[in-house]
């Protein structure tokens, strides 16, 4: 039996994988295809969790005879080498001819990998083009590969279609359409589990907050974060996106003034003064500057989400009514008059519980002789 592999972290796997997997086993005359996220790759640790990786190469070899989602590198704990991967593979099927697909620019570095000479002994190679590759210079590495080390190293006569999963995971974290370069199922996995949207999974947000907010606060977001989530699809709202939204909101409450000062004032030219004197407003709008910066959000709803929860604006997107209300009626919040009814019009009408909120806020502010803040006074008057 010949059976290939097209591995890596494939993170996420995309139409261009798929193609070039059912190339090779026309060309090849292979009888399979095994396609192989990666475990624990030495070189990258910036990338999705491993089962999230694996479940969605499962999804995309729905439909695709001969193709099939490999976990055992997925299993295997600690640094994964490809020697390793096909070692484990010869023993588990040692009837099987191995054919390893790579990228044709991958043939300048192949025999760099992880005791190549022992790799070449177990399997022979594929390489596929890709937009812009020298083929002159891959037929010439391919010759050299194969007189060094007795493996077989054949250049398919395809090229991978110009799709990556930079690209994708970028345009997921924009909040843009990837429908036209995944599988329609894996698209639906990265939506529903919330993938790529920023550069953190996450338990390494939650770390993350948990070492820079208080006790109180991290309590208070985590039922921010629930409460959006929640309510988000009553509203249209992605509950994913919500989440993260109500995950980072706060995430520069526990800046010094001077330091949230200083970056929203670099970064922010429509701020007012107004925002610049208190710390319960300002944290706001440098929690979205630290939401983008440090935790790598992209998706223009979540950063304007962010940066409204506090007062408000005159113009309020779904996003930025969910999560101004779920700052306010989370379950841990401290009872007060008029809070009930705002949780009460949250379950019907997030735009009318918007309106109380902002209501009850002023409220409180006239009581204790404060002035409300301006953008506050517009959302009362667009929307009231």
């Amino acid at each position: 039996m010949k059976i290939g592999i097209l591995g890596g972290t494939l993170d996420p796997i995309h139409n261009g994988h798929i193609e070039i997997a059912l190339s090779a086993m026309e060309v090849l005359g292979l009888d399979r295809v095994a396609l192989l996220p990666s475990g624990n790759p030495p070189h990258k640790m910036d990338i999705a969790d491993k089962r999230h990786r694996l479940r969605m190469v499962e999804l995309a070899a729905l439909g695709h005879g001969g193709l099939y989602a490999s976990d055992v590198e997925v299993r295997r704990n600690g640094p994964t080498y490809t020697v390793d991967t096909l070692t484990a593979l010869s023993v588990e099927s040692p009837e099987v001819a191995w054919t390893y697909i790579v990228g044709a620019d991958t043939l300048n570095t192949l025999d760099t990998w992880r005791e190549f000479t022992r790799v070449a002994r177990l399997c022979d190679f594929a390489a596929v083009s890709r937009p812009g590759c020298d083929l002159e210079l891959a037929r010439l590495r391919a010759k050299a590969i194969s007189a060094c080390y007795g493996t077989r190293v054949d250049i398919l006569p395809v090229t991978g279609p110009a799709i990556s999963s930079t690209q994708i995971r970028q345009k997921v974290a924009e909040g843009t359409d990837i429908g036209n370069l995944v599988p329609g199922p894996v698209a639906d996995y990265i939506r529903e589990n919330g993938l790529y949207l920023c550069r953190y999974a996450e338990p390494q947000i939650l770390d993350m907050l948990r070492r820079t907010l208080t006790f109180h606060r991290f309590t208070h977001t985590l039922g921010v974060a629930a409460t959006a989530e929640r309510l988000a699809p009553m509203c249209g709202v992605d509950p994913m996106r919500a989440r993260l939204a109500g995950l980072l909101h706060d995430c520069a409450k526990s800046m010094p003034l001077d330091e949230m000062r200083a970056l929203v004032t670099q970064d922010l030219p429509d701020l007012d003064a107004a925002e610049l004197e208190t710390r319960a407003i300002l944290h706001a709008p440098a929690g979205m500057i630290v939401a983008r910066d440090k935790y790598g959000v992209r998706d223009a709803s979540i950063l304007s989400a962010i940066r409204k929860h506090t007062v408000g604006d005159a113009h309020m997107s779904a996003m930025d009514a969910l999560i101004y209300v779920a700052d306010f009626i989370e379950p841990g919040r401290q009872m007060f008059p008029g809070l009930e009814k705002a949780r009460r019009l949250a379950e019907r009408d997030i735009w009318k519980a918007m309106v109380c909120c902002a209501e009850l806020t002023n409220a409180h502010l006239k009581e204790g002789e404060q002035q409300i803040h301006p953008r506050t006074l517009r959302l009362l008057e667009n929307y009231s």
